[in-house]
């Protein structure tokens, strides 16, 4: 007796359920009916609206529209997610994948498991560069498909990917501190160097490949002590060996043949892989977040010390030129520019500025559920908890 009182029960849900389906159904049908009589009172093209709701293969759909796109997307992690612009399309990587979103619908280009403890990503071009630091593994891909994965004879340091696929990476050396190497994208050793003045803390290439440099860290009468170094790939001798002020390197990059070296403290530009230009000097800056235009151009946001809220935000051309400096308040969280914005993500809003002159454009209330943001063209994707969305339209 009860269990055919249960039968009933789940008959009854099952017939709920499918009138309420009908329901919805019969809904959007009346819907798209009345739209299609406003639309002949109103002489509206019937066939750009059948192109609408057409798929790929022609067959029609009410599916088809009614989400714009398939963000936010899903991903595997809330922590330590970088998030960057490779080659147009959104390169997600987190501590157990990387991916490749295109940035108009969020369809997977390219996506694996990676199985690095401690992965982190370089990118240029088509190409993305992602190694276990303090470990031996890295590989390179575009943004379809893989093109190498290899192992390190020691542990690696740091590294940096070309524009045409060439990779440089600092490792622990067994006979001296550090060994330097360079290879193109068929695995080919371009440059073998072994150095033992100090541990590499980062290391640079350009675009074409074939200029290097590095940085090392030594201690000096109970201080630590920074130098850069560049070379010429092929050539197996330093080509400049420079003191650099004192203070932390954070980042070194090449623009064109020049090379930016951001400090926590500083600002320089080396010139030609040999003269050093003092944009900021040591202790004049307090180094805060900065990021890097499509041409490689630097965008740094600073201020006179550390904890301040009172930001500048400075344009700094690869010469060393300041091109322009403006303001933002706020704890600066992250930023990020196309070729004609920049936008900044502070704990409470996404403020966009223009390129050109760094004046404000508008901004986005956000909270604190926003980790980093990627801009990229005229729109900002946002990595919040375990998504990567878009974000809402800039306010003025």
């Amino acid at each position: 007796m009860a269990g055919n009182q249960r039968e009933m029960h789940r008959k009854e849900k099952r017939a709920q359920k499918d009138r309420k389906n009908k329901i919805i159904v019969w809904t959007i049908i009346v819907l798209i009916i009345i739209a299609l009589a406003v639309m002949k009172i109103f002489e509206i093209n019937i066939n750009s609206v059948k192109e609408h709701f057409t798929d790929a293969d022609g067959n029609f759909t009410i599916t088809q529209g009614v989400t714009e796109d398939n963000f936010p997307y899903n991903i595997d992690s809330s922590r330590n997610v970088t998030l960057k612009d490779v080659n147009k399309k959104i390169g997600v990587l987190t501590p157990t994948s990387f991916t490749v979103l295109d940035s108009k619908n969020a369809d997977v280009k390219y996506t694996f498991d990676h199985g690095y403890s401690n992965p982190i990503m370089k990118s240029s071009g088509i190409y993305s560069l992602i190694f276990d630091q303090g470990d031996k593994s890295f590989r390179l891909d575009t943004t379809s498909d893989n093109v190498y994965e290899n192992e390190a004879k020691t542990n690696i340091f740091c590294a940096d990917v070309a524009k045409n696929g060439s990779v440089a990476y600092a490792a622990a050396s067994k006979e001296k501190k550090c060994d330097i190497y360079v290879y193109n994208k068929s695995l080919k050793e371009q440059l073998s160097y072994s150095i033992s003045d100090g541990y590499v803390i980062d290391i640079a290439i350009n675009d074409s490949g074939n200029k290097i440099s590095f940085v090392t860290v030594n201690s000096k009468n109970a201080q630590l002590k920074s130098t850069l170094y560049t070379m010429n790939v092929g050539e197996n001798e330093i080509k400049e060996k420079l003191d650099l002020p004192e203070g932390n390197v954070v980042e070194i990059k090449y623009s064109s043949n020049n090379i930016y070296v951001i400090g926590d403290s500083f600002l320089s530009v080396i010139s030609n892989q040999k003269k050093v230009r003092t944009v900021y000097k040591q202790g004049s800056i307090s180094t805060v977040a900065y990021t890097f235009t499509p041409s490689n151009e630097l965008v740094l946001i600073y201020n006179s010390y550390t904890n301040s809220t009172d930001n500048v935000i400075a344009r700094v051309n690869s010469n060393g030129k300041i091109r322009k400096e403006g303001k933002i308040s706020g704890n600066v969280k992250s930023v990020s520019a196309s070729s004609s914005i920049v936008s900044v993500l502070t704990g409470n809003e996404i403020a966009s500025f223009k390129l050109s002159n760094l004046e404000n454009t508008g901004s986005t209330a956000v909270d604190d559920s926003v980790k980093s943001i990627c801009r990229m063209g005229t729109e900002v994707f946002v990595h919040r908890q375990s998504l990567i969305d878009r974000s809402e339209a800039e306010e003025d």
